[in-house]
C-alpha cells in the first residue's frame, strides 16, 4: 500500500495494526472509535505537559525528579503492585486518645505559665500583619479545658477558678510600636514605590514610562514554545544523557535490525507489567508482526522528509540504554501513532506523555521540509473510555465526522458524546461525504496478474454475484481509493 493511499484512508476512519488495516463498524459496535488528530503547528501546551518537559529536564541535568509519580493520565501509568491508585486524604495528625490524661490542677497551671509567657511573646511580636480583633490570640469557652462528671466537685471547682484565669484579654498593642496596618496599604505602597522607581530609571534612559512598560510586556509574555522546553541547554556534566533516533522499521534498516531485540525485550516488559500480559501473549512473533511488519511502501522523494515516508521506530535512548519505543507512519500530510511501549522502571518519567509530544516536535520538524505534512494523528479516541480522554488533551485536537469525513474541533463534539455514544459531528444535514460517488463498474480489479475493470470482470465471470460487496468496498474506501487501488479477485 502507497502511504498516499493509507493518508487517504485514515482520513476516513481506517487504521492499520501490522499489516492488517480495519474500519470500525461505528454505528453498529458498542464503543465507537473515532479518529483523532491535533494540529502541531498551532500545539499549545497545558500545565500538566509543562511539568513532564520540566521534570525530563531536571532529571537529565541533576538526576533529580522530585517524587516518582508519573504525571501521565492515560491509566496506563498506574501503580504497579501493592498500593492502590486511588487514596483517601490523611489527617495531617493522628488523634490521640486523652481518657487516660490526668487533669490535675498542678498541671494547668503549667499550662497557665506557658501561656502567659507565649501571650508575653506575641505581644512583643512585629504586629504590622494583624488584622482587626479577630487576629489576636484568645481561648474561648469552647477551647477551655473540660472536665469528667465523675471528679470531685472541690477538684471542678479549682478548674473552673484556673479556666477563668487562662482567658488573655484582648487588644493587647505595645505602646512602642507603630499601629497596625493593612496587609494591602502595604502591598500598595511597594506597587507605587516600584512605579516611581521604574519611571525615574526610563527617563534617565531617554525613554518614557509608557515605552519602557511596552517593551516589558512584550519580553515577560513570551511563552516558551514545544521546542524551547526540548532543546533548553543541558551543562557540561549533565547526570543523564538521552538521544532519540528515527530509525525505518519496514524495511528494517540495518540499525533496526541491530536493535530489534532490546526493542522486543522493552515490549514484553510493558505488556507484562503495564498491561498484564503473560510472556506466550507477547512472544517476539507477535512482536514483529504487530509492530514491525507494515503494509506501507517506503517512499523518499526529493520534496519530502529527509529520511522519506513509511513506517518507523522512534527509539529513545538513555544513557545508552533503550527505554522507549515509539511506533510511527511519516505520511504525505501526518505522522501517525502506531503505538508507545517503554520499560516501567521509568514510568516516573511520565514517558506517554512525554513520546506524544516528542512526536509532536518531530511533526513540527518535518512540516519545515515539508509544509503539507502538519497533523499529529493519535489513533482511535473512545469517548466511554476514561483511559482515551488523554488524547483530547492535547490542544487543538478535531474528531472525525463519521458520515461526512469532516473534521471538527473536539470541545464542539464532546457534548454530543456526552448524550449518545455514535454522532455525526457535521450540523448540516444536508451535508453529505463528498468522496463516496463510485461508478464500481470502473473499479480497477486484478485477476491472474491481469489487470481489467470490473466491467469486464463481470461479463467474463457472471456467476460470481458479489456486486453488493463491491459498492460496500467503494463506500468504505472512497472514491479516490477505489479508481486507485487494485481490488484483487481470484
Amino acid at each position: 500500500m502507497s502511504v498516499g493511499h493509507y493518508q487517504e484512508l485514515i482520513d476516513r476512519g481506517w487504521r492499520r495494526s501490522g499489516q492488517y488495516s480495519y474500519k470500525p463498524t461505528m454505528e453498529k459496535i458498542c464503543c465507537p472509535m473515532y479518529t483523532i488528530r491535533c494540529d502541531a503547528l498551532e500545539l499549545k501546551l497545558s500545565k500538566t505537559q509543562k511539568k513532564v518537559l520540566k521534570r525530563m529536564n531536571r532529571y537529565l541535568t541533576h538526576g533529580d525528579v522530585k517524587g516518582l509519580k508519573s504525571l501521565d493520565n492515560d491509566g496506563s501509568n498506574s501503580p504497579i503492585g501493592g498500593e492502590e491508585e486511588y487514596q483517601f486524604v490523611r489527617p495531617r495528625h493522628k488523634a490521640k486518645d486523652l481518657s487516660s490524661v490526668n487533669i490535675s490542677p498542678e498541671s494547668l497551671s503549667e499550662a497557665k505559665y506557658s501561656e502567659t509567657k507565649r501571650d508575653e511573646m506575641s505581644v512583643k511580636s512585629d504586629t504590622s500583619h494583624c488584622e482587626d480583633d479577630k487576629d489576636v490570640a484568645s481561648v474561648t469557652e469552647s477551647e477551655s479545658v473540660s472536665t469528667t462528671s465523675d471528679q470531685p466537685s472541690s477538684k471542678r471547682q479549682d478548674l473552673t477558678n484556673i479556666d477563668n484565669t487562662l482567658k488573655v484579654k484582648k487588644n493587647i498593642a505595645d505602646p512602642n510600636r507603630p499601629p497596625c496596618r493593612k496587609a494591602k496599604e502595604i502591598r500598595r505602597e511597594r506597587r507605587e514605590a516600584k512605579l516611581a522607581r521604574r519611571t525615574q530609571e526610563a527617563i534617565s534612559r531617554g525613554e518614557s514610562p509608557m515605552e519602557s512598560d511596552n517593551k516589558k510586556a512584550k519580553t515577560t509574555n513570551v511563552e516558551k514554545s514545544l521546542e524551547d522546553f526540548l532543546n533548553e541547554p543541558m551543562p557540561a556534566n549533565p547526570a543523564h544523557t538521552l538521544e532519540v533516533r528515527l530509525v525505518r522499521s519496514q524495511p528494517g534498516s540495518t540499525e533496526f535490525q541491530q536493535t530489534a531485540k532490546m526493542s522486543c525485550q522493552v515490549y514484553q516488559k510493558y505488556q507484562v507489567n503495564i498491561h498484564h500480559d503473560t510472556l506466550d501473549k507477547c512472544h517476539e512473533f507477535q512482536y514483529r508482526r504487530f509492530l514491525c511488519n507494515s503494509p506501507l511502501e517506503p517512499w523518499k522523494p526529493a520534496s519530502g522528509p529527509r529520511q522519506g515516508y513509511g513506517s518507523f521506530h522512534h527509539q529513545y535512548w538513555l544513557d545508552g540504554r533503550l527505554i522507549a519505543v515509539g511506533v510511527l507512519d511519516v505520511l504525505p500530510h501526518s505522522v501517525s501513532s502506531v503505538y508507545l511501549y517503554y520499560d516501567p522502571e521509568f514510568s516516573f518519567l511520565s514517558l506517554g506523555t512525554y513520546a506524544s509530544l516528542r512526536e509532536l516536535a518531530l511533526t513540527r520538524e518535518l512540516q519545515r521540509r515539508t509544509p503539507a505534512l502538519k497533523w499529529y494523528y493519535m489513533g482511535f479516541y473512545i469517548h466511554s473510555c476514561p483511559k482515551m480522554r488523554y488524547k483530547g488533551r492535547y490542544t487543538p485536537s478535531f474528531l472525525l465526522c463519521p458520515e461526512t469525513y469532516k473534521w471538527f474541533p473536539i470541545e464542539d463534539a464532546v457534548p454530543k458524546l456526552d448524550v449518545v455514544k455514535y454522532a455525526r459531528f457535521n450540523e448540516d444535514l444536508t451535508a453529505n461525504d463528498e468522496n463516496a460517488q463510485v461508478d464500481i463498474k470502473k473499479i480497477p480489479v486484478l485477476h491472474d496478474q491481469s489487470l481489467i475493470p470490473y466491467s469486464t470482470y463481470e461479463e467474463l465471470f457472471p456467476e460470481d454475484e458479489n456486486e453488493d460487496e463491491v459498492k460496500e468496498y467503494a463506500t468504505l474506501v472512497g472514491a479516490k481509493c477505489a479508481y486507485s487501488m487494485f481490488l484483487c479477485r481470484s
